[in-house]
């Protein structure tokens, strides 16, 4: 009789909170190379498109919670994570295919005016930016065909299908602490790599764990420091040492007399200075090259959120924050904290699956409880 009853009262919450969740998806490179295909997101927004879902910008979401209104029944949004040209040229044909909206969230260091793209073709996000970020400490340009222009932002933007919104200009990190992680790897240096170095970049200085520039103070090594760790470890390497054991011996190295010599915690009002000079470039860029633009929204770096910087962020006309936390939304949004789903192996199936279980709200609250 208790299983009867529970199991009543189960189907009634579902019955109940049924399409009154709201799916935030998040997308990054769409081509045959990268880990969302162009076939399989058709196939989804052919399912999006078919089955009534409403899709919906960041103005129209400002408009309604401004109104004190719910998002209407069956709401998901699109999101794009950076800007990369095949949002533009695979994804907005889709868009305005199956007459669905997205918001693309923009890294504006990357962004040029126009383009020749007679000769684009597609490469992976991780090389492209290990390239700029070391053009970026090398003074050389930065802006990439890789990245869609202003140009194609404002054809997008004038559809209506498409919102542009900030993600930072430069995507940077800083070390968040002094527990020894690795060394470079000269085979595989990532764009963090360069931020938390400082743009001096080599084979057998240190790394620690990264977190986003706009989310922690963090740390900074000086180059004697680096320096003096890389004629340690190379005495390390020498030896017969197993891999434990020698990440072991080079955190070692990192005495709290080296640290107090060679290692800068960064300030908080240094910290509080980089943010706003982060957030008013990424702003001002978007709100200048795309007219009559507004930005208001804001998908934090790697997905790092803080509850230190946002305040400040939020002084420069920011409303809106987007996660990288899994679950869903209820139909009146937390400004301050928007759940998004993201699949590292994705297909049709698997995005219309979770479509299903994060529209109804219960299910969702589910799904980012167990995520």
């Amino acid at each position: 009789m208790i299983w009867i009853i529970f199991i009543a009262v189960f189907a009634g919450i579902l019955i109940y909170y049924r399409n009154q969740g709201v799916p935030v998806m998040l997308f990054h490179q769409v081509h045959e190379g990268s880990n969302v295909k162009p076939k399989e997101l058709e196939s989804y927004f052919s399912y999006l498109s078919e089955n009534k879902y409403q899709t919906i910008t960041l103005r129209e979401i400002d408009a309604l919670y401004k109104a004190k209104q719910k998002l209407p029944e069956k709401s998901i949004v699109l999101t794009f994570d950076d800007g990369y040209y095949d949002n533009y040229s695979v994804v907005f044909p889709l868009l305005k295919k199956y007459n669905l909206k997205a918001i693309f969230f923009v890294n504006t260091l990357f962004v040029g005016e126009a383009y020749d793209r007679s000769a684009t073709t597609y490469e992976l996000a991780d090389q492209v930016n290990s390239n700029l970020i070391a053009n970026y400490f090398n003074s050389l340009p930065t802006q990439s065909t890789q990245y869609f222009s202003w140009e194609e932002m404002r054809e997008m933007e004038r559809s209506g299908l498409v919102d542009i919104q900030c993600h930072s200009h430069r995507h940077g990190m800083v070390f968040s602490n002094t527990r020894f992680k690795q060394v470079v790897n000269v085979h595989h240096v990532s764009a963090g790599d360069y931020f938390v170095l400082n743009g001096s970049v080599q084979s057998g200085f240190p790394l620690f764990k990264m977190r986003g520039e706009l989310t922690q103070a963090g740390l900074q090594i000086d180059e004697a420091g680096k320096a003096l760790f890389k004629e340690y470890y190379s005495g390390l390497e020498k030896q017969a040492l197993s891999k434990k054991e020698k990440k072991q011996k080079a955190q070692q190295f990192f005495t709290e007399e080296f640290i107090q010599q060679h290692v800068h915690a960064y300030s908080d009002a240094e910290f509080k200075a980089r943010v706003e000079k982060e957030i008013a470039e990424n702003s001002t860029q978007i709100n200048t090259h795309l007219s009559h633009k507004k930005a208001l929204g804001f998908a934090w770096p790697y997905g790092h959120q803080s509850t230190v910087s946002l305040p400040w962020i939020k002084a420069l006309g920011i409303t809106y924050f987007f996660t990288c936390k899994k679950g869903t939304n209820a139909r009146i949004l937390n400004p301050d904290f928007i759940y998004r789903i993201e699949l590292r192996k994705v297909t049709a199936k698997r995005l219309i699956t979770l479509t299903k279980i994060n529209s109804n709200f219960a299910l969702g609250w589910l799904y980012r409880w167990i995520s």
